[in-house]
């Protein structure tokens, strides 16, 4: 049986994209932290950046050669853009200030980026161009308010699509034209609506939308450039969330979110039809982008599952073939790997609430509730190390979608919303009920963890449902949603708002609703996890919880990292700290061993 570092030495490759010379550009964590990687068919991969802290994401320059990368610093999220030139080792810094700065595109002849920037105000994302040569930057168009990031520049370079999001479901796709400086709204006016994932056709002459306007679930849109008419294309009883479109504009490529798992589907603009081609195995896709090659119908997409780590595969409709083109090599035995199941229940009210179930080979009772984080977000069956060992140790684990979860339709992801917050805290007690009665869980063997909304799930847990829980882990969570709004970054604080409630009309409602006001009720020995840097949950939401329940005289366990952000992003840290999460967890489980 593996120990818990080989878990973690799995590497991850993602977000493929092809090279002018014929390699295959991607992501990946081999090195202990995300860097640029590249190969050729038949070949070994070859590590193309050696920096010091996460590449968040890199596009290849118009030459086919350079790449523009994004990378932070300890986890701080102040995205600067890098130019990496063929063949250089070290990217220059072309953004250079204190700012977050979220790539945009470049304009055809290579010589500026477009992007959005915080950095003449905190709280609010300018448009910006920067000259690659001189460094020269300029304000294409100021924005007051918070969310203004690119989402695609046309292929011609002068329309840029950018999202303003207010909330999950409020995210209207403008559209700023380069030449006149006008932007307008391509969404239906005063519509509560979200349009995500934009790919234009190659004479810029429109451009394919995930969108859900006047819909539950997002279907696959057009919208034409000229008449600004957005029209319906394709749509299942999902959401499609994603679109690439193939270089000559013939397919599209989607991904269409299924109960959590991701179907492909390859649509053809010249039969107005979907095309029969192969699937890959089941798992997730959307988190990542699809990459077309320049020369014929090669598609390149990431695909993971809850026993297969982040792997590129790629799908050539030309020559009728399926296969995985980039993986890492295993240090477990696949054997020891699991997929979970998915099982449903019904929750107080009669809300039928879906979730996902590990089923440990050895599991004899032991459960481990595992809430994700958003809120609007969701569980999907996704390779995740610490779980894939947790069931090598003989815990199960369950990993609930409660209200509030995307992937379902909109109506489900507001039934959280500001006053009724604690119903997706109820979902979680009549989880465990459940669990228990379908004797899945030993009831007085399970733990609840989270990260981000899912630790402020676990806090909120511990401290109003305090009889069901052996332990508790809370990983960049939320103590109180009134400094936590106080304190996060300026320019997240309104989208916040509109999940949450806001400080000027909410503010008695926010501090009811979170675990701080009853902190008293905490009861089960709880370990907090937290980076020094997170920019969303500041370090002080961990410092609250554990000076109060520390002072009771619970068992507490912190481990603060000092160059991490909102959540462990470096082998070396997640080396440091999972292993304690284990141990903490066995010990309280009683699991020996």
């Amino acid at each position: 049986m593996a120990d818990i570092q080989a878990y973690y030495n799995i590497s991850t490759c993602t977000s493929g994209q092809f090279a002018a010379d014929g390699s295959i550009l991607f992501l990946s964590n081999r090195s202990g932290m995300g860097q640029v990687w590249s190969v050729r068919p038949g070949e070994e991969p070859v590590q193309r950046t050696f920096l010091p802290d996460r590449v968040w994401s890199f596009h290849v320059a118009p030459n086919g050669r350079d790449l523009f990368i994004s990378m932070d610093e300890g986890g701080n999220e102040n995205e600067q853009i890098f130019l990496l030139r063929d063949g250089s080792d070290t990217p220059v810094n072309l953004t250079a200030n204190k700012a977050r700065n979220q790539f945009g595109g470049v304009t055809p002849d290579g010589k500026r980026v477009i992007y959005a920037s915080n950095e003449r105000s905190a709280a609010h994302f300018d448009l910006c161009a920067l000259d690659v040569e001189t460094g020269e930057k300029r304000i294409l168009l100021e924005n007051e308010d918070n969310y203004n990031w690119p989402a695609c520049l046309s292929p011609d370079g002068r329309y840029l699509l950018y999202n303003k999001l207010k909330g999950l479901s409020d995210d209207h796709l403008w559209m700023f034209d380069l030449e006149t400086g006008v932007a307008k709204d391509t969404g239906k006016p005063g519509a509560y609506a979200r349009y995500t994932a934009p790919a234009f056709l190659n004479d810029a002459s429109a451009f394919y939308v995930c969108a859900d306007e006047d819909s539950e679930f997002s279907y696959l849109a057009r919208y034409d450039v000229k008449t600004g008419a957005l029209e319906k294309v394709y749509e299942e009883p999902w959401d499609v969330s994603r679109v690439a479109v193939s270089s000559d504009d013939r397919y599209l490529a989607l991904l269409v979110n299924e109960d959590g798992i991701d179907a492909l589907r390859i649509y053809d603009r010249k039969t107005s039809g979907l095309v029969n081609t192969m699937q890959p195995p089941k798992g997730v896709s959307s988190y990542w982008p699809m990459s077309w090659s320049a020369e014929g119908h090669r598609l390149l997409f990431t695909r993971t599952s809850g026993k297969a780590p982040a792997a590129l595969w790629m799908l050539d409709l030309d020559g009728k073939s399926l296969c995985e083109v980039v993986s890492m090599s295993l240090t477990v035995d696949p054997d020891e790997l699991a997929d979970p199941e998915l099982h449903h229940y019904t929750s107080f009210d009669g809300l039928t609430v879906p979730y996902w179930f590990y089923r440990a080979p050895k599991g004899d009772g032991a459960v481990l509730v595992d809430i994700h984080g958003g809120p609007e977000g969701q569980e999907r069956p996704m390779y995740d190390a610490l779980t894939q060992y947790m069931l090598s140790q003989g815990i199960s684990i369950a990993a609930p979608n409660v209200r509030g979860s995307t992937g379902y339709g909109k109506t489900y992801t507001h039934l959280d919303d500001v006053e009724k917050r604690l119903d997706s805290v109820e979902d979680i007690d009549s989880l465990v009920q459940h669990l228990i009665a379908e004797k899945l869980a030993d009831a007085k063997r399970i733990a609840v963890m989270g990260g981000s909304y899912g630790g402020f799930m676990t806090l909120s847990c511990l401290a109003r449902l305090p009889e069901l829980w052996a332990a508790g882990v809370d990983v960049v969570g939320m103590t109180n949603l009134v400094t936590f709004l106080e304190n996060t970054s300026e320019y997240r604080r309104a989208h916040r708002e509109s999940e949450y409630g806001s400080l000027k009309d909410n503010r008695e409602l926010l501090y009811e609703v979170s675990p701080i006001a009853k902190v008293d009720q905490i009861k089960a020995p709880l370990m907090v996890i937290h980076g020094a840097n997170d920019p969303r949950v500041p370090v002080t939401e961990a410092e609250q919880i554990v000076e109060n329940v520390q002072s009771r005289g619970i068992d507490v366990r912190y481990l603060r990292y000092e160059d991490e952000g909102h959540g462990l992003a470096k082998r070396k840290n997640q080396l440091d700290c999972y292993p304690q999460v284990a141990a903490f967890l066995k010990k309280h489980l009683t699991i020996e061993g």
